[in-house]
């Protein structure tokens, strides 16, 4: 018996000994030398070794850059690399590396080199058009700065320039994006240019914008080009657009006001003169909705913001129509524009219900089915208890499969819409199969048992609910 054991711990100890992952005394696991640093661009640095270990997995980089830390393990690569090119540099310092080789957990020495990294910087900002600027709604003007370095060449390095009116008559713009005087809109240089549009708004006046950048060392870099006139433009554009879901007002006995915004530009896309008259109406007037008649450019919103170029008013429409579409005409001036909205629904509750809620497979009996049946039922209603129907419903679940109702007409089996069937305002009655072999077996007389949790959701919207449904099976199946 002791001769069978010690036979047996020999096996395992030459077992043991052929599959231990060694460094054979044949190879070697040494240093790499004759590490160079070269700046081959504005952003770049090359690394070149030479390779003198014969099992190495691969090397292991370290970068330091001036007197900060170093940042240990910055680049792996593989066995026989002799080069890498760390780029995106963007600090003007001392770069250094150091390299190393490693296999099985183990490293080399290192050899290490240090290098300065250095391109021409920005030191001023200079304006390409020095003369008086004018614009108007048909003469936009594009703005061009250059960067210029210590010796007046442009810097060929990218940089990031912000430009922003700190003067302007009202809606004035940079790139047809609309900003108070707070805030900025920036590009990147292009071979030392920085360029934007700069836009006339719905007011004559003058205006005064900042340009600045950041050098290597943070430093603010700016100019201000002050001379600016800029006339006024008149309406060509009308853009309409309503609230969303959570965001309609409770006017009682089940309606809801919500908000409608007309947005008036000229032909340019600059916001028309404060005060300008706009006109809403509905076509085919239905019964159940009615909307504010006049409004003028400028006014408040619900929230007591006041927008340029944007003229708010209410439309009030029943809850029970959610889902329905609307016709609205915007009038102002010469200009028309007739857009078509779907209601939206307002702050909904879903409600789900099960039966059963539990599936039981309990008879030994070859002919019972393998597949169990639980109908969901789902209603939704508004924040005012309206029953909503033609809502589109999401159902998911981590067991079983759903039974397409074809209440959507998509095809799509996980996906319902609330009322569509005879009756059965803002609900779906959704069928759901549960198979046997999704149940764990039942461990002597123990039921095998899970639960699947079924979730329910408004696409694209946060609103969701949970059910669980339970799988019970019995000895015997």
């Amino acid at each position: 018996m002791k001769t069978r054991i010690y036979f047996i711990l020999l096996v395992v100890f030459f077992i043991s000994s052929c599959t231990q992952e060694t460094i054979s005394p044949d190879d070697s696991l040494t240093a790499p030398s004759n590490l160079t640093l070269q700046q081959i661009d504005l952003e770049s640095i090359q690394l070149n070794w030479q390779d003198n270990s014969s099992a190495e997995e691969g090397f292991r980089i370290d970068r330091k850059i001036g007197e900060n830390e170093w940042e240990e393990n910055y680049q792996i690569l593989s066995e026989n690399s002799t080069t890498f090119i760390d780029s995106e540099l963007i600090a003007i310092d001392n770069y250094s590396y150091r390299v190393r080789a490693f296999a099985n957990g183990e490293f080399s020495d290192f050899t290490e080199a240090s290098i300065y990294f250095f391109y021409d910087d920005v030191s001023y900002i200079y304006p390409l058009y020095s003369g008086q600027i004018s614009l108007s709604p048909l003469e936009p003007f594009e703005y061009q700065v250059a960067l210029k370095d210590s010796n007046g060449n442009n810097v060929q390095r990218v940089y990031y320039v912000w430009f922003k009116f700190i003067s302007k008559p009202e809606g004035t713009n940079i790139n047809n994006v609309l900003y108070n005087t707070t805030d900025s809109i920036f590009v990147q240089s292009v071979d030392g240019i920085a360029s934007v549009t700069l836009y006339a708004g719905n007011q004559t006046g003058t205006a005064a914008i900042k340009t600045y950048t950041y050098n290597s060392h943070n430093e603010e870099i700016s100019m201000v080009k002050s001379n600016i006139i800029v006339h006024a433009s008149s309406p060509e554009i009308i853009d309409l657009s309503i609230s969303g879901i959570d965001s309609g007002e409770n006017l009682g006995n089940g309606n809801w006001g919500i908000e409608v915004a007309a947005i008036v530009t000229d032909i340019q896309g600059n916001p028309v003169d404060y005060g300008t008259a706009v006109y809403f109406s509905l076509q085919d007037n239905p019964e159940w909705a009615s909307i504010e008649v006049e409004a003028y450019v400028g006014n408040e919103n619900a929230n007591g913001d006041s927008i340029p170029g944007v003229a708010f008013t209410q439309l009030i429409y029943e809850g029970v129509y959610t889902n329905d579409t609307l016709l609205i005409q915007t009038d102002v001036g010469t200009c028309s524009e007739t857009e078509e909205f779907i209601m939206p629904l307002q702050f909904p509750v879903l409600d789900i219900s099960a039966s059963p809620s539990n599936l039981y497979w309990i008879e030994n009996n070859p002919s019972y089915p393998d597949s169990l049946i639980a109908t969901l039922c789902v209603s939704l209603q508004d924040g005012q208890n309206n029953p909503i129907d033609n809502q589109q419903i999401l159902f998911y679940c981590d067991l079983g499969v759903p039974i397409d109702m074809g209440t959507d007409n998509d095809n799509n089996p996980f996906t319902e819409n609330t009322g569509i069937m005879p009756n059965q305002h803002g609900r779906i009655d959704k069928e759901w199969m549960f198979y046997r072999y999704e149940c764990p077996p039942p461990v002597g007389n123990v039921p095998g048992t899970i639960t699947g949790t079924l979730i329910v959701s408004i696409p694209g919207t946060s609103i969701e609910i949970e059910i669980p449904i339970v799988l019970i099976r019995y000895p015997g199946y």
